[in-house]
């Protein structure tokens, strides 16, 4: 019966060490596309405020 149970968790194991770096791939570039969306917006601010100071 535990021999059952300890084969089972291995596998359940094996699958998240496969899974969790897809996960966090995953993560990492949702995080990279907003960061860069943040960054374009704050530009085009940057970009609007300095059109009207040099007016």
């Amino acid at each position: 019966m535990h021999n059952n149970m300890f084969i089972s968790f291995i596998s359940i194991f094996s699958l998240l060490i496969y899974i969790i770096p897809i996960v966090f791939l995953i993560f990492a570039v949702w995080f990279a596309l907003k960061f860069l969306k943040l960054q374009e917006r704050k530009n085009e601010i940057l970009q609007s405020i300095a059109d009207k100071l040099n007016k």
